[in-house]
Parts: C-alpha cells; sequence; structure tokens
C-alpha cells in the first residue's frame, strides 16, 4: 500500500499552496525513500516529439537500406543521359531567350528614335512659336506708332494694348507680356506728366477688354516717379542714362503702382538688356528666375491659380524671361531702339503636348550656356518637374538625343553675356523600356524549358515509376511499422513484421493497412493463421483511475472533459517511456500499464512503484493548474492506483480495433486493488509488496490496517505504498467518501491558510473566474469600432429605491449587428488596468462572502460554472444545423445567423448579456447570513425594513455588489464593458432581474414568473402585442429561468454532485437551528422536503428549459439528471439522512 502525502510534507513551512511548489517539495520529500539506481528524471523534458520523430527517421533508414538495390552501372549511364538533356535544354533556351530579348530590344530603340523626334519636333516649334510672337508683338507695336501722327516715342500708347498682347499670349504660351518705354536722360519729366495723365485711361481699357469690368483693379495711387523695386515696395530710381519705364501690360495690372517700373534697375535683368541691345534683332532669354510677374499683372493668388489647373504644376517651378527690342522703324533692324517687349514663360507650359497620350517615361534634360539645368518627365501630353539638374537615369546615357532650342539665334552670339540659349537632352528611362517588354522571350524559355523538362520526365518515366512505387512500398512500410509501434510493444511488432514469417506478417500487417485506411476487409475470409499471443511470467500491472470523474465531468462541456484527459493522460505516457514502462490502454478515466513485458525485467515492481509514485505527484500538479482554466472541484479531483505482480497472457486480440491486450488473474486483482483502493494513494497485493522487500525497498510498504474481501478473491491482505511509516484508514469505492488523509488536510489547509483575505483554494476560483470573465469581455470590445475604452463619468449609475422595483418585465435585448458579429471573431486582449481591476472586483465579491457551508463562494462560482455551460450549450434547432454555413460565404452567413440570433432570443448575439448573467451567478449570494429571508427579517430588522420585508437577502447582495462595482475603482473596468451609458441601463436591468430570479421562495415572485412565462411561452386567447416585444418578453424569461437552473443546478447533476451540495445545504441549515436561528430541525422534514422540492420545482423548472427549445440536449441532460436524482433520493434518501445525522448531529458536532 503507497500512501503519497505531499501536503504532510510540506505543512511546516507553507506559506502559498501553489502547484509547483507541490510538486517540487514532493520531490525532495521522497528522494530518500525513492532514490533510484538509474537517475530519477522529470516528466518534463525527457521524452520530446523529436525523439518520436527520430524513432520514426530511423524506421525509414532501416527499411531503405534493405531496399536499395541499384547498379553502379544505372546510375552512370542515367547521370550521362541527364547531363546531356539539361545542357542542351539550356544551350537551346538562352538562344531562344537572347534572339527574342534582341528583337525586344530592337523595338524599345525604335520607339524611343521616333518619340525622341516628336519631342525634338514640337520642342523647336515651340520656340519658333514664342520668337513670333515675340517679334510680331514688337512689330505691331513699332507698327502702330508709325501710323500715330499725333504720339511720338515714348510718349505712345498702343490702342486695343490687350487685345494684341493676349494674342500673342495664347499664341506663344506666355504667362504675361509687357511693353517697357524706353526713356533717355533729359526726358523724365516729360514722361512723367505724359504717364501721369494717361495711364489711368489705358489701364481701365484694358480691363473691360479682358474681363468685361474693373471688379480686378485695385486703385493703389499712381508713383509719380520711374520707380525701382526694393524690400520696402517701388522706390524713385537713381539717374540713370536710359530707363525701360513699365508701361502697358497683359493682362493688365491689378493697381497702378507697378507702372513706370524700371525693369533695367532689376540686376537679375541687367545682363540680359545688355545682351539685347548688343544683338539687335534677335529675341534674348534670361537664365531661369523665380517668377516676378506679382508686382506686374498677376497677383501671386492668380499666379498659384494658374498653375494649381495644370496636374503637378507648381509656381515655384522654372520660369524663363524672352525680351524682344521694339524699334523705331519696324522694318529697319539698325533703326533706333524705342522700347522693349519683356514677358514670362512657364516650362511647365512650354513642354506641354510634345508626346501623344500613352507614351510615358521619357525624360528631357534643359540646360543652357548659362551654367543651369532642370529635368521634366515626359508622360503623354504633361510634364512634371523632377527637380533641379540633370537626374535621368544614368544606364540610358547612349541613348540621349540632343535638341538645340536655339536654332533661330545668331551663333555668333551664342557667347554674349547674358544672353541664355537653351538646349535639351531626351532621354528613355526604364519604365519606357519596360512598355516593350512584352514577357515573350520569358514565355518561349518557359516552354522551351518545359519541352526539354518534359523529355527528361518521359526518358525517366520508366526509372521514376520504378522509384515511386520502391517509395511507396518504403513509406507504407514505415507507416505500417509506426503503427504497429504505437499498438503493440516493441517484440511483438518485431514478431508481427519478421520477414521469416511471412503469412503471419501479411496477415497482420494487411489487417492494420486496411483498417487505418478505411479499406473493408472481406467479411468471410477465415484466419487459420496463429494467433500473435505470449506468456509473460513476472510482471507489474497497474491500473489508475480518477476519483470523482464522473461527477466532475457531468458539469463540464464535453470538450473540456476530454481536453483534460488528453493533458492528463499524455503526460502519464511521457512518465511511462520515461520509466520504461509500457502504456496498454485507456478505459474512459482509468489508465492501464504494465512493466516487465516484452521485454522481461527483474526490477518491474520497483520500477512501478516509481511510476506510480510519479503519476501522483504529476496528477496533483496538473489539476491544481487546470483547475484555472476548467474551474471548481478541478483539484479535488483524485488518482486511485492499483497494482499486482504474476504472470499475464498478452497478444494481439484481432478483430475489429485490434491491439495488444493482457489476460489473466494478475490483471483482474490489479483492478480489484484500484477499486478498493482509496484516493491519493497506491493500493498494492501482498505479491507487490513481496517483490519490493526482495528489492530492498521494503520501507515502501505500508501494511493495510484490515483485510479486505475481493470480489471471486476472498479475504486478502493488501498494502500502500508509502514515503512514512504512518498508517491509513481504510476507504470504500464510494468516490463521494473516497478520501485519503492527504486529501482531508489539503482541503483543511486550503481553507485556512488565507492569501489576501482568501484561502488558496478561494483564490483559485478567484482566477478561474478572471479567465471566464476576461473571455467574455474580449468579445464585448473586439465588437466595437472604437475599442479606447476610456473611463468616463457617464458609466455610473446609482439608482435609487429597492432593486425589487426595478425589476423588468420585457428587457430590450439588441437587434443584430452583422458587422459587430464579424468583428466579434477578432482576436483582440483586455487592457491591462480594465483586468486588473475586475480580478481586485471577484476578489473582493470572493470576501464578502460568509464562511456558509453552502451558500458560500464555492457555491457562487459553482452556479458561475453552471451558467456558463448552459451559454454554451446554446443552439439552433436541428433543421438549421443541418444549413448553417460560413458567414464568409457570399451573404449566407449574414441570413443564417440572424435566424439563430432569433431563435435563442438574441443571447447568443450579445456577450454584454452573457456578461451579466455570468456577473449575477456570482454576487447573487454577497453576504448570506446562512439563513433564508424569513429568518433575515426577524433577526435584520432595519434592514427587512430598508427592503420592505421582501427579497430582502437578494436585494442587499445586489446593492453591496452594485454599490462597489460604481466605485471608482473599477472606472477601467466599466470603461471596457460599456460603449454607452445604455448599455449600463441594459446591464443594470439584466443583472436585477438575474439576481432577484433566485429569489424562489418569495410566492409572489414566483407567482408574476409563471404569468409572464405563460405570456412568452402559451400565450392566451386575445392577449396581442408586438413581434419585438414578444421577441424581447422571451429572451428576459429565459435569462431568469437560466439563472434559477443554474441555482440549483446540482439538482440536476451527477448523483455525488448533488450529495455534495445537499449535505452542505442540510450542515448549513442544522447549524442555523443549532444556533437558535431556525425553529425547524431539518432532520425532520429533509428526506420528503427534497421530494417535494423535485417534484413541484426542480422537474417543472428542467421542463421549462426543455420547453423553450434554446438549450439543446442540455435540456435532456437536466431532466434525465433530475429525474434519476429524485428516484435515487426516494430510495436513498432515508439511509442518507441517517447518515448525514450521525456525521453532523451526534454529540459534539
Amino acid at each position: 500500500f503507497f500512501f503519497l502525502s505531499p501536503s504532510k510534507k510540506m505543512a511546516p513551512n507553507v506559506k502559498s499552496a501553489t502547484s509547483s511548489e507541490d510538486a517540487s517539495v514532493v520531490s525532495e520529500a521522497s528522494a530518500e525513500v525513492f532514490a533510484p539506481e538509474e537517475a530519477v528524471m522529470s516528466p518534463e523534458g525527457t521524452t520530446t516529439n523529436d525523439d518520436e520523430s527520430s524513432s520514426a527517421r530511423d524506421e525509414v533508414k532501416e527499411i531503405k537500406k534493405k531496399a536499395q538495390k541499384e547498379t553502379r552501372r544505372v546510375v552512370v549511364w542515367r547521370t550521362v543521359v541527364i547531363a546531356g538533356l539539361v545542357i542542351t535544354g539550356i544551350a537551346v533556351c538562352w538562344i531562344t531567350y537572347g534572339f527574342l530579348r534582341d528583337e525586344e530590344l530592337t523595338n524599345f530603340e525604335t520607339a524611343f528614335n521616333q518619340f525622341s523626334r516628336t519631342v525634338s519636333d514640337a520642342s523647336i516649334n515651340q520656340q519658333k512659336v514664342v520668337r513670333e510672337a515675340y517679334t510680331t508683338m514688337a512689330d505691331t507695336l513699332a507698327t502702330s506708332a508709325q501710323n500715330d501722327d499725333n504720339q511720338e516715342w515714348p510718349f505712345f500708347t498702343m490702342p486695343g494694348f490687350e487685345h494684341y498682347a493676349e494674342n500673342a499670349r495664347i499664341q506663344g504660351g506666355l504667362e504675361i507680356i509687357v511693353a517697357y518705354n524706353l526713356v533717355r536722360r533729359g526726358g523724365e519729366e516729360a514722361w512723367l506728366n505724359y504717364s501721369s495723365t494717361n495711364h489711368e485711361q489705358w489701364v481701365k481699357e484694358g480691363h473691360m477688354t479682358r474681363s468685361g469690368s474693373l471688379d480686378r483693379l485695385n486703385p493703389v495711387a499712381y508713383n509719380s516717379y520711374i520707380s525701382q523695386a526694393s524690400p520696402q515696395g517701388f522706390v524713385p530710381d537713381i539717374e540713370r542714362d536710359y530707363y525701360f519705364a513699365a508701361w502697358t501690360f497683359s493682362p493688365p495690372p491689378a493697381s497702378y503702382g507697378v507702372i513706370n517700373w524700371n525693369i533695367a534697375s532689376n540686376p537679375d535683368f541687367t545682363d540680359v538688356i545688355g545682351a539685347l541691345l548688343q544683338v539687335e534683332n534677335e529675341v534674348t532669354v534670361s537664365r531661369v528666375r523665380p517668377y516676378i510677374g506679382v508686382p506686374l499683372a498677376l497677383s501671386k493668388e492668380e499666379h498659384d491659380a494658374m498653375h494649381d489647373a495644370l496636374d503637378g504644376s507648381e509656381s515655384e517651378h522654372p520660369h524663363s524671361y524672352p525680351f524682344k527690342l521694339v524699334r523705331r522703324d519696324p522694318g529697319d533692324p539698325t533703326s533706333e531702339p524705342v522700347g522693349l517687349i519683356g514677358g514670362a514663360i512657364a516650362w511647365d507650359f512650354s513642354l506641354l503636348n510634345l508626346l501623344p497620350v500613352g507614351v510615358n517615361g521619357i525624360f528631357a534634360v534643359i540646360s543652357n550656356n548659362c551654367n543651369q539645368t532642370f529635368t521634366y518627365e515626359l508622360v503623354g501630353p504633361r510634364a512634371y518637374f523632377l527637380g533641379n539638374g540633370d537626374i535621368h537615369e544614368r544606364s540610358y546615357d547612349e541613348y540621349a538625343v540632343e535638341v538645340n532650342l536655339a536654332l533661330f539665334n545668331d551663333p555668333a552670339t551664342a557667347d554674349v553675356p547674358g544672353h541664355c540659349q537653351y538646349r535639351m537632352t531626351v532621354y528613355p528611362s526604364t519604365q519606357f523600356e519596360d512598355e516593350y517588354h512584352t514577357g515573350t522571350p520569358e514565355i518561349f524559355l518557359g516552354v522551351v524549358g518545359a519541352a526539354f523538362l518534359l523529355v527528361i520526365i518521359v526518358f525517366f518515366v520508366y526509372d521514376m515509376s520504378v522509384k515511386r512505387r520502391n517509395d511507396k512500398l518504403i513509406a507504407d512500410a514505415a507507416r505500417s511499422n509506426a503503427l504497429v509501434t504505437s499498438m503493440f510493444p516493441g517484440e511483438i511488432r518485431d514478431r508481427l513484421l519478421d520477414n521469416n514469417n511471412q503469412k503471419d506478417a501479411t496477415n497482420l500487417k494487411s489487417y492494420l493497412i486496411n483498417k487505418s485506411s478505411g479499406h473493408p476487409l472481406e467479411e468471410d475470409k477465415e484466419d487459420d493463421s496463429k494467433p500473435m499471443a505470449d506468456l509473460f511470467l513476472s510482471t507489474t500491472v497497474l491500473f489508475a483511475d480518477i476519483a470523482g470523474f464522473t461527477p466532475w465531468s457531468s458539469t463540464r462541456d464535453p470538450s473540456q472533459v476530454f481536453a483534460l484527459l488528453e493533458t492528463i493522460f499524455q503526460s502519464f505516457d511521457r512518465l511511462a517511456k520515461t520509466r520504461q514502462i509500457l502504456k496498454v490502454e485507456t478505459v474512459g478515466d482509468c489508465y492501464v500499464a504494465v512493466a516487465g513485458l516484452p521485454k522481461p525485467r527483474k526490477d518491474h515492481a520497483v520500477a512501478m512503484a516509481r511510476f506510480a509514485r510519479d503519476c501522483l505527484i504529476k496528477f496533483q500538479t496538473l489539476t491544481r493548474e487546470l483547475e484555472m482554466k476548467y474551474g471548481p472541484d478541478t483539484a479535488t479531483l483524485q488518482l486511485r492506483i492499483g497494482m499486482n505482480c504474476g504472470p499475464v497472457t498478452g497478444g494481439v486480440l484481432r478483430g475489429e480495433r485490434a491491439r495488444f491486450q493482457l489476460f489473466g488473474d494478475t490483471v483482474n486483482v490489479a483492478a480489484r486493488m484500484e477499486s478498493t483502493g482509496i484516493a491519493g494513494m497506491v493500493h498494492m497485493s501482498k505479491s507487490v509488496a513481496d517483490q519490493l522487500a526482495l528489492a530492498g525497498k521494503g520501507n515502501w510498504v505500508t501494511p493495510r490496517e484490515s483485510p479486505i474481501t475481493v470480489k471471486g478473491k476472498g479475504v486478502m491482505e493488501t498494502f500502500f505504498l508509502s514515503l512514512s511509516p504512518k498508517r491509513v484508514e481504510s476507504g470504500s469505492r464510494d468516490d463521494s467518501n473516497n478520501e485519503s488523509s492527504a486529501d482531508v488536510f489539503d482541503d483543511e489547509m486550503e481553507d485556512d491558510l488565507l492569501v489576501n483575505g482568501l484561502s488558496v483554494k478561494g483564490g483559485r476560483l478567484v482566477e478561474w473566474n478572471v479567465s471566464l470573465f476576461c473571455e467574455i469581455l474580449k468579445q464585448i470590445i473586439a465588437r466595437r469600432e472604437d475599442r479606447s475604452c476610456k473611463p468616463s463619468s457617464e458609466f455610473v449609475l446609482n439608482p435609487e429605491g429597492m432593486p425589487l422595483d426595478e425589476v423588468s418585465e420585457i428587457i430590450a435585448l439588441p437587434a443584430y449587428d452583422s458587422a459587430a458579429a464579424r468583428r466579434q471573431k477578432n482576436d483582440v486582449e483586455v487592457p491591462v488596468e480594465a483586468k486588473e481591476q475586475l480580478r481586485d472586483y471577484i476578489r473582493a465579491i470572493a470576501t464578502m462572502y460568509r464562511s456558509n457551508s453552502f451558500h458560500n463562494f464555492e457555491h457562487a462560482s459553482h452556479v458561475v460554472l453552471s451558467v456558463n455551460k448552459l451559454l454554451g450549450r446554446i443552439v439552433a434547432p436541428s433543421d438549421l444545423e443541418d444549413i448553417l454555413r460560413d458567414e464568409s460565404a457570399d451573404g449566407q452567413g449574414r441570413e443564417e445567423t440572424l435566424t439563430l440570433h432569433d431563435h435563442t432570443y438574441g443571447i447568443t448575439s450579445d456577450p454584454l448579456t452573457q456578461f451579466a448573467l455570468l456577473l449575477s451567478a456570482l454576487i447573487h449570494d454577497v453576504d448570506h447570513l446562512g439563513v433564508p429571508n424569513t429568518q433575515v427579517i426577524v433577526e435584520q430588522k432595519s434592514l427587512a425594513k430598508v427592503y420592505a420585508q421582501r427579497s430582502v437577502a437578494e436585494q442587499n447582495s445586489l446593492d453591496l455588489s452594485w454599490d462597489m462595482f460604481m466605485d471608482e475603482r473599477f472606472d477601467a473596468l466599466r470603461a471596457a464593458l460599456f460603449e454607452t451609458p445604455e448599455d449600463l441601463k441594459r446591464f443594470r436591468q439584466l443583472v436585477v432581474n438575474s439576481v432577484m430570479a433566485t429569489d424562489i421562495a418569495d410566492k409572489d415572485l414566483k407567482t408574476l414568473r409563471n404569468a409572464r412565462w405563460d405570456k412568452a411561452f402559451h400565450k392566451e386567447e386575445g392577449f396581442v402585442e408586438s413581434e419585438h416585444d414578444s421577441f424581447n418578453r422571451r429572451a428576459t424569461i429565459v435569462i431568469e429561468h437560466v439563472i434559477q437552473a443554474s441555482d440549483i443546478s446540482h439538482t440536476m447533476q451527477h448523483w455525488h454532485v448533488y450529495r455534495k451540495w445537499n449535505e452542505s445545504l442540510f450542515v448549513e441549515m442544522y447549524q442555523a437551528y443549532k444556533a437558535g436561528r431556525s425553529q425547524s430541525n431539518p432532520v425532520d422534514f429533509w428526506y420528503k422536503g427534497e421530494i417535494g422540492f423535485f417534484d413541484f420545482y426542480i422537474i417543472p423548472l428542467a421542463k421549462k428549459l426543455k420547453e423553450c427549445g434554446v438549450f439543446g440536449v442540455s435540456s435532456d441532460e437536466f431532466l434525465d439528471y433530475a429525474t434519476k436524482n429524485r428516484q435515487e433520493w426516494k430510495d436513498r434518501g432515508e439511509q442518507v439522512v441517517a447518515e448525514l445525522v450521525e456525521k453532523h448531529c451526534s454529540i459534539g458536532n
């Protein structure tokens, strides 16, 4: 008999009970007694997937060695053929690709030559048009003066100047044209008299010609002097030999202040005007300058608007300023100069329409002999300024095409200072070349390569077919080997697959392969081969069963049940591999293993004892860890182990689901050792104790206090495997009573040891609740568009009056929101502050529960578990299950998800409703006094008065919990829960209705609930309400029944769960009676009272859950358990009451 009591070993030094500490202390405590000959390896890290995969690879390699029969000659010839085909293919591919790529390059070069000529011709023509515009304007001005006998230069104003100048501007693409009259020294005063008299007339005439109004004219005072520009504005110019005074403008100026500005005073144009006087009849062009038209004719806003109208153009882009002398005699290029024509031209506009639409990626680099360079990209008819300098792609330098933009200038004037002559260099770009890269070379390369590849494939089709066949056989053999290895011990596997027993091996191999692949076997084919079985004389068999698992599983979803078993049994598998123990099978929650086969070992009993000890430690650690995930009572699960030594028959039992099995009396006795053992201990037969004694491990063995009677064996002396010599009391098979002294000590220690005001067990329950609530909180946050979760004073609600007065007959749940439903599937994190506040709130709620036997925090957590199970089992009816599709499938998902929403009255679609239900379950018994409301009214008169002597305990629990929930300490939690104040109000309504529904003793409330149920599901004739109200009425009443069913869910769960909480309630009521707080002794009415409770409340409630139709199989499960528990209580209830009386009501209790 092996008694493992880790808690007793750790008790003297324990400060906080954690699973990791439990395991470490147990390991240390057992080190002396269990010191193995070989190193005791940790369950973790000893066996990994890498080891398993490595073993699989070794099996494949071993099989491949046997299958390889290729000769050197075949390999050499195959290599030669492959090399020849590859070299030929590469050569053909290279030639084909090169030829087609050269053709593409030729097309690219031809196209560029064509379009570069187009750019060249268009650019030269544009420059020609500009010069013609200037020459025409100068000649028109001079001719007009010649024909006017009444005016003499410089006292001349051209009639209709705006009309002629506008045509010239449009023709040359100019932004502005200005006529400057030449005023020589000594003629300043006469000119100023003339301009003072005539300026207003022509300015207004120009505005009227241009726009028909004077709205644009700002009558700034006329300057009665020839001016120069300065930072302070226009100031009188210095005395000069001559002045080119700005006179007439197109467009006309916006103010009079710019008239008489001497352009020769501007340093930026001194050099170009000087050049203009030297080159006689040419148009000279300035360096690229900032735009200076602002003080002349166009305001900054007008100029910016002009450029903004052209995509990609800006007013700061390059501008040039051409000038042309006006001579007295337009026909005589040597006649006296009397003025000049000046203007501004933007290169953004000058380079327009050089290419047709669809031709992109040509760069134009413009430079002049004044050391200036800038770059444009031509995109169809548009030009985009790239920046100053030559920034074309240097890889295309060889394609440069030079365009002389000064063809119409005298070459002899090229060196005249200030006379900037422009040229343009055109380059292609990668973008332009890509237009002619059709991919044809690559296509042909692929086609030719594929053709040669096909030749290679065809050539080797036979060789590859053979290789594939061999590889398939190797893979099948490896899979068969791996499958058999996982099902049978190594030696049995080797015998099954032994080449010397081809008949036997083939039969088993084909059977297993066909079964694993789903291929049916011939039913009528007889197998005359000898069965594979052996006798193993010295073995130790172990049965390990999880005590309390059946009632535990009745409160969980099936997925949680299997997840727990997988976690535990997989950890046992790793321990078995470490200890070289053979796992035989698992049957339900029972794990079966054997030591001493297939390879005999003398220490089989010692090895199995160590394995059993490892399993107990690992189980204890895992259940404590998993309680955080799977909820209350998980840590109370115990492992009950039985062991026996002796001979067994082991072999392969052929047929459906063939597997390795053990037979014999040794196996039966091991099973009996487990069934008669005690949870948390290792029970062993005398044969095991003798084997341990022979191995020098007699100190591991403790005799059981009294012999036991074993079915089929009679009276037997049995033992426990123990870390200490202390003996323990014998136990029974009943899980509910099957506690070891270790269990008792653990429970007492965890109940008494306080950490932050909570027992260790309470702390684990808090963490489980936090985890559960966080999952719902994630869904709430994910549904929102705004996930900032900012605290707000709007998320505070402190209603006045009694909660009972707030109970609503209909709570309106939100309508289905498909967008929110899609967002709800997103993975989000709960803000750290909100999560911490949730933990603090749940911990505070836990501390507000009194130490009652029944109405305590553990029971509240059990109710939370039941609510969560019911919410998780809400399903669509069977006709919907057949057609439900994924929500992303072409709109069908939304319609069917909406149908599910309607069928479950919106409960499945709103995580806030689910959170409210879980919170109601958690808080519904806060500060419960351990007596019913009738006694609370007597004991707490002031409290009863506050709540009008109705549902006092429930209203008090709700007020205490809600007041704390509204505290500023939980601002972040409320911000995570509520997006709008309406959410908070609906949440309050749900919590009030749910908590008030737990008062099942108030007859008035019960009558009202029954009436509301009838309205919702059995409408009387003549009762009419809207579809919306009917929908929400059903939702409200279903929610209340969820919390009611969960509050007494133990009555509709496994008999052991029912017994546990039935006993707790009995103890609580008996203690109240014994303390004089109750007039009735529960002993007197407990048996009949429970039958009445089943008949008049529990079973009708279970039937209502089924009737509402939203809980799927859970409603059948609840009704089935309720009916069975009622019958069990009827049959055994009197005996149970007698046991309760003996246990709790005897003298001294």
